[in-house]
């Protein structure tokens, strides 16, 4: 555990219209073991009021690791304001890890992962540790987004699954006809799990997004006769 340590912003990529990857790096260069799925607590302190303003986000990188990264809507709050006007070089301050949305490489054999928008980042960094370990579970994730041009880290997203030898299915909730996406559409449900996934009551099942995305997600879980053990969930927003 870290408590309000200076964290120096060193790299910043827009990944989607709204989201931007921020990667941070531990002023001391000393390193952090954290569970993928864990959050931390960013902090902003403004230099001229010292007001502190504070935010949760998932850690969405491998760890142990003396950076954190965090896939982030820069959708104008307090401190996203603030992090659309950081520049390279920014100290912000962390805290972490937090949270009981662990993942357990020893959990199973046969995963299911369950994402909503920036809820990927948890399962970004579960697919990173999963490599990093030289482990191959059987693994499908089905990624839920308002726009194709919403998928976040698509490339890498994409090459990790594939080096696992897992599916990844996108589906886009709002697709326009130009932007001529030919993949699944509508939200995640229980008839699209069964669709893609007919095996998931053999499954260990990851929620992460919105709450109306967890909470419909975990009924429609149960509904298909996953026990509620074998499902763990993280809600944001």
């Amino acid at each position: 555990m870290i408590l309000n340590e200076p964290y120096v912003l060193s790299a910043t990529k827009k990944t989607t219209p709204e989201v931007t990857t921020f990667t941070f790096k531990a002023q001391s260069g000393k390193s952090i073991d954290f569970s993928s799925g864990m959050f931390a607590m960013l902090t902003h302190i403004d230099k001229q009021t010292g007001e502190k303003i504070s935010r949760a986000f998932s850690m969405a990188n491998c760890p142990p690791s003396d950076s954190l990264q965090f896939f982030i809507s820069l959708i104008g709050g307090k401190l996203t304001t603030k992090l659309a006007e950081a520049n390279v070089g920014d100290v912000y301050y962390i805290s972490a890890p937090y949270g009981q949305f662990k993942f357990d490489i020893n959990s199973g054999n046969k995963l299911l992962f369950l994402a909503g928008g920036t809820g990927l980042a948890p399962f970004f960094s579960m697919l990173q540790y999963i490599i990093s370990k030289g482990a191959k579970p059987d693994i499908v994730l089905l990624y839920s987004v308002k726009y194709p041009n919403d998928i976040i880290e698509k490339e890498e997203l994409e090459r990790m699954v594939q080096e696992l030898g897992g599916k990844l299915v996108v589906t886009v909730t709002r697709p326009k006809p130009e932007d001529k996406w030919d993949g699944e559409t509508g939200h995640v449900n229980a008839d699209m799990i069964k669709k893609y996934v007919p095996d998931v009551t053999e499954r260990v099942s990851y929620i992460c997004g919105p709450p109306a995305f967890v909470k419909a997600l975990k009924d429609g879980l149960t509904g298909l006769g996953v026990p509620e053990k074998e499902i763990k969930a993280e809600m944001w927003g």
